[in-house]
């Protein structure tokens, strides 16, 4: 069985992590894994296991009608039975299917928007899903619409999963201080709600000092980053909040941190909450997306940002450096056995199966 993993870039973001993650997986288990980033690498490019065949198809713009034909002659030499596409990549992957209608389609919704997905334009989608053969969502929500909306018959709800790879050199390295320091993984995106987590924690080092916040993730030198950054300065926090922009070292870094923290707005099921829980980190999150079925009682969940988070993080302040290692040991095991990556694929090689049988 030849299953291709087809992703826009690899850049560090949830969707791009689980699309190597499921590469990864796959290339130990009797499939042959390929990964095609359609656009650009990125920092990913490392993590990648040398058993999955990596294509880069460097697809300029939406409609690139050369990269195309490059792609439809190089699935077919490939013989790939099966395209797993996940988010935004689905366009491609029909694309392929009306030239090889031999193909079976899997895709892959991240949507992070799906406590507002109401809102979601879906007239391309509906098109799409003529040719989709089957979906796979991050949370119940986005699997409901799926079914609702696209009409799309064949839906599975498959939790994420993180692995941490073990990186060879140590390249981040955190300011602050030793035990005291919280780390937000997310790319400045405005889902993510930087802008608020950083008011937020300026309240909450009030009676707390010496504790730093770290902002780990892309900046798209936008109008939000921009944002981000003034938001910084015009509060003088130069000295306890930090950018590093998209690391590739993430075990390195939360093994740096005290404190892991997810201020957004609207998620689907975020990868960083898992990868804080295998960094064995205490956690504060909003209750978005499956965030709160990720963390249960292994964490502490709020409401609205504003008024609950300085009081949460000044909370977990206040206690012992054995004590934050132990709630963030008592969430590792949860993230463990719930979130692992035998449990994904035993669910996932079944639905691939099924198409091709």
């Amino acid at each position: 069985m030849k299953v291709l993993q087809l992703i826009d870039s690899l850049d560090a973001g949830g969707a791009e992590r689980m699309a190597v993650n499921i590469a990864n997986a796959l290339s130990s288990e009797p499939v042959i894994s390929y990964l095609c980033a359609t656009r650009r690498t990125g920092a990913l490019e490392k993590e990648i296991n040398k058993d999955v065949n990596f294509f880069l198809l460097e697809k300029k713009g939406k409609l690139d009608f050369m990269a195309f034909r490059k792609f439809f002659k190089w699935v077919r030499k490939e013989q790939i039975e099966i395209i797993h596409a996940h988010s935004t990549s689905i366009l491609l992957a029909v694309l392929a299917k009306i030239d090889n209608r031999k193909l079976k389609i899997v895709w892959h919704d991240h949507y992070g928007m799906s406590d507002a997905i109401v809102h979601r334009p879906y007239k391309t989608l509906k098109i799409l899903a003529r040719y989709i053969d089957a979906t796979i969502a991050v949370n119940e929500t986005l699997a409901d619409w799926s079914k609702e909306v696209l009409k799309i018959k064949e839906v599975y709800f498959l939790r994420n999963f993180a692995t941490l790879a073990q990186e060879s050199k140590k390249k981040t390295f955190l300011k602050g201080i030793d035990g005291k320091r919280v780390v937000c993984l997310a790319n400045l995106r405005p889902q993510k709600n930087h802008v608020e987590l950083i008011k937020s924690f300026q309240k909450s080092i009030e009676h707390y000092p010496g504790w730093t916040l770290h902002l780990v993730g892309k900046s798209f030198n936008d109008e939000y980053s921009e944002m981000v950054n003034r938001v910084i300065a015009d509060n003088h926090l130069n000295n306890n909040v930090f950018l590093y922009g998209s690391c590739d070292d993430i075990n390195n870094i939360l093994k740096q941190s005290a404190i892991g923290v997810l201020a957004s707005v609207s998620e689907g099921l975020p990868i960083s909450i898992l990868e804080y829980g295998h960094g064995g980190l205490p956690v504060v999150v909003t209750n978005v997306g499956q965030c709160a079925e990720v963390v249960g009682n292994q964490g502490v969940i709020i409401d609205n940002v504003t008024s609950e988070l300085p009081e949460a993080l000044a909370g977990l302040y206040e206690k012992s450096e054995h004590e934050l290692k132990l709630i963030g040991l008592r969430f590792r095991e949860s993230v463990q056995k719930k979130y692992s990556q035998e449990a994904f694929i035993n669910k996932l090689v079944p639905i691939y199966k099924a198409l091709i049988s």
